[in-house]
């Protein structure tokens, strides 16, 4: 006759003087745990620095061993311009300037062995501990785990609105013996790349180098940062770097560096750096998370994907499991691999009257908006 284990599941606010004893379970936990670079005691340590909002802590056990673990940031926002709900969000703020570090693959870090238990259990805990929280978002996520999230809620009477949705992609290195140009890439791509590096070569000495040393990533970064803003300043969101938020969250990341997890990327010609990657290296995966380029007048010059796929290589040779290029359509992105995967970010809120007629309102808003565009399209 099978036992059936029992969980305890508590959810109190958390205080910043709790955060050097909560860092030591956490950490514990991680090594049970098989999370993403951005359930990490090193990432999640260094966000909750930036939250300025009232923080829930939830916390599972199964007998004195600590299983799960997750943070909640608590906002409120309007319905009608007048109705004010409150909002929980999984390890983001729901501000922008604090949530562009973007978070992905989130989910509470949770024990490998009972995941799909305690996620569940968890998700009960956080719906009965304050009924007047109307909203959780959760996200972005991978589909495959968001879906556990989603049947959890749906058992309690939540309901579910899609906020953000996007296609992932990686290199899964196992899929290849070294050989990633002519196994992974199509003939057109790995032209582009002979040819750039061809080209290059001709011009000077061509030198890749990674570096994961706190002093050379603080040399590097002013320089990726100027890069960085010339390129994205004018665009809708604007370069993280010019948000001093996003700036001081990655210079704490890069002085600690806990083993080496920063690691960033630079393609030299010469004396003249071209490009940078900064990346994340976690549990034998690589996460890409963002570049910095250098513009070049030669469209034949490729400084992007010859700096990913030297990158991709050198990986490969230390015996990585995997490159990912995390979320986004980037067409560099297809090109380089060989694995695509879905992130989503969802809503999940309680059967309110207010709630549904706010969302019945938004649909019938965009359904008009479609059907008008067909008409004058027509």
């Amino acid at each position: 006759m099978s036992i059936k284990k029992t969980y305890i599941t508590t959810v109190k606010p958390f205080e910043l003087s709790q955060k050097e004893k909560l860092g030591e379970k956490w950490l514990v936990l991680e090594r049970d745990s098989d999370c993403s670079v951005f359930l990490s005691w090193h990432w999640i340590g260094n966000w909750l620095d930036l939250v300025t909002d009232k923080l829930f802590l939830i916390e599972a056990y199964h007998d004195d061993k600590v299983v799960g673990l997750g943070f909640f940031v608590e906002k409120t926002r309007k319905v009608f311009g007048c109705f004010s709900i409150k909002q929980w969000w999984l390890h983001r703020t729901g501000i922008q300037q604090q949530d562009q570090i973007w978070v992905e693959y989130n989910d509470f870090l949770l024990d490998e062995s009972c995941s799909v238990t305690v996620r569940e259990e968890m998700v009960k805990a956080i719906a009965d501990f304050d009924p007047s929280v109307k909203e959780v978002i959760i996200g972005l996520s991978a589909f495959e785990k968001l879906d556990f999230f989603t049947n959890s809620f749906a058992k309690l009477n939540f309901l579910e609105d899609s906020i953000v949705q996007t296609n992932g992609y990686l290199v899964s290195l196992s899929c290849f013996k070294g050989d990633y140009l002519n196994k992974v890439l199509s003939k057109n791509t790995r032209l582009q790349i002979s040819r750039s590096k061809k080209i290059l070569q001709s011009q000077g000495q061509l030198r890749f180098e990674v570096f994961s040393n706190p002093q050379k990533l603080a040399e590097l970064y002013p320089k990726i940062a100027s890069i960085h803003i010339d390129k994205w300043q004018a665009s809708k969101e604007g370069s993280g770097f010019s948000n001093p938020i996003f700036a001081g969250f990655h210079q704490s990341m890069a002085i600690n560096n806990t083993n080496n997890l920063v690691q960033i990327s630079v393609l030299t010609l010469d004396e003249v750096e071209l490009g940078y990657l900064v990346n994340f290296v976690y549990n034998n995966k690589v996460y890409f998370y963002l570049s910095a380029l250098q513009q070049n007048s030669d469209n034949k010059i490729k400084i992007g994907l010859t700096l990913h796929s030297e990158a991709i290589r050198y990986y490969a040779e230390q015996g990585i499991e995997s490159y990912d290029f995390l979320g986004g359509d980037a067409r560099y992105k297809k090109s380089l691999s060989n694995k695509k995967y879905g992130l989503e970010m969802k809503c999940y809120y309680r059967d309110d009257f207010l709630l549904r007629l706010e969302r019945q309102l938004k649909d019938f808003k965009m359904r008009s908006i479609q059907m008008f565009s067909k008409y004058l399209k027509s």
